[in-house]
């Protein structure tokens, strides 16, 4: 049931498997392909361009990720696997109970398709799927069960059988923001040269520099900051105060660029000999892939290393506690930063989630809730009142 990621070759195939239709005698496996396929293809007809489409279009094409559709599609082939076991081998088998079923199957016991899974069967072990393994495997079947819904291939409707499933699944913890730590020293550690440097290195520090910058400035997600353009931060050699981006679900937002990051966006574009506006903003410079994008695994790179090599310094100067939070730091962490630092110096929490593009108001709420509540002990610490002081 594997899906190929939409290429030349293969675009053809994955949209007339995507376009075909849902009955209750189609098999689970079938389905559960076609619904990745349209997941894969994002519903673009040929020649469609994903930039000119309206916002109403795109929310309805969302592009998802390869790798999410690469978990989709384990959680589809486990719950085939399951079904075929259970004498369910088409659509119109499935009953509301065998989804209830399924869920509580997954709480006692291991489903995992992983290799260290296997391992643990074959030794005798019964190792328990994780709260959040067993909703990550549950919660694609809604989105392929609702598509056979809208065409009529299952005898229930999806939203019936939401809480009935719901009612058997563990508990999650509310999701919530880390406590960062203070990355203002952080952010300058690649913008002075150690010593002498040749010129792939001085641009090489200059790059690593300006992203650092970029993530501090804007609380960019690295996923958005290496999906930048040279036009998309500089105009006829200047640096914009504001770029556009795209984040999650192509969900269209605003990152502010302030002057410390316009400055170190300036030094490594001109190193660059500013660059057309198509290319890639932050570049691979290493000799085998030069010049092309760089990789998520090479900006985490940049940041771990840089707070790793801070780190060590401070635990020179007897700052241990801060040492082993700066160790902890990834790119997310930056964001995380700007999310507390804006809440510490009262910006009003619908503006910080503005600023960081959260979906809604709830999901920053739901992040830094924890926050929330330290100000307001801080503040009722601060401003209650107290008795009056015993009479002698």
């Amino acid at each position: 049931m594997a899906i190929p990621s939409c290429g030349y070759a293969t675009c053809t195939i994955m949209t007339d498997l995507a376009e075909q239709p849902l009955t209750p005698d189609t098999p689970i496996a079938i389905a559960g392909a076609i619904w990745l396929a349209r997941l894969s293809s994002a519903g673009l007809a040929e020649g469609d361009d994903d930039d000119e489409l309206d916002e109403d279009t795109r929310e309805r094409q969302r592009h998802h990720a390869r790798q999410t559709i690469a978990s989709y599609e384990t959680a589809v082939r486990i719950f085939t696997r399951w079904a075929e076991r259970n004498g369910k081998y088409r659509l119109g088998d499935l009953q509301i109970g065998d989804l209830v079923a399924y869920a509580r199957a997954l709480r006692k016991r291991s489903y995992d398709l992983s290799q260290r899974a296997a391992t643990a069967r074959a030794s005798g072990q019964s190792e328990r799927l994780s709260e959040r393994t067993v909703h990550a495997y549950v919660r694609p079947l809604f989105g392929l069960l609702a598509l056979a819904d809208s065409q009529g291939a299952i005898p229930f409707r999806i939203a019936a059988a939401r809480p009935e499933v719901s009612r058997v699944l563990p508990r999650l913890p509310t999701p919530v923001a880390p406590t960062p730590p203070d990355l203002r020293r952080l952010v300058r550690f690649y913008d002075k040269s150690a010593g002498e440097e040749r010129e792939r290195q001085m641009l090489t520090r200059l790059r690593n520099a300006a992203l650092l910058h970029l993530l501090f400035s804007s609380g960019a997600r690295i996923s958005e900051a290496l999906s930048l353009d040279v036009g998309d931060v500089a105009r006829d050699r200047r640096i914009l105060a504001r770029v556009i981006v795209r984040g999650k679900g192509r969900r269209e937002g605003t990152l502010f660029i302030r002057k410390h990051a316009e400055q170190a966006l300036h030094r490594y574009l001109a190193a660059r000999n500013w660059p057309p506006a198509r290319e890639p903003l932050f570049v691979a410079l290493d000799p085998r892939t030069g010049g092309g994008r760089l990789s998520r695994i090479s900006g985490w790179r940049i940041v771990t290393s840089a707070a790793n090599a801070l780190a060590d310094r401070m635990v020179l100067e007897g700052k241990a506690d801060e040492a082993e939070l700066l160790r902890q730091v990834t790119p997310h962490t930056f964001r995380h930063f700007v999310g507390y630092h804006l809440l510490n110096e009262g910006v009003a929490l619908a503006e910080v989630s503005q600023i960081l593009r959260h979906r809604s108001v709830e999901v920053t709420r739901s992040f830094y809730a924890s926050y929330a509540d330290v100000q307001l002990q801080e503040v009722h610490d601060q401003f209650s009142a107290d008795p009056w002081p015993m009479d002698e």
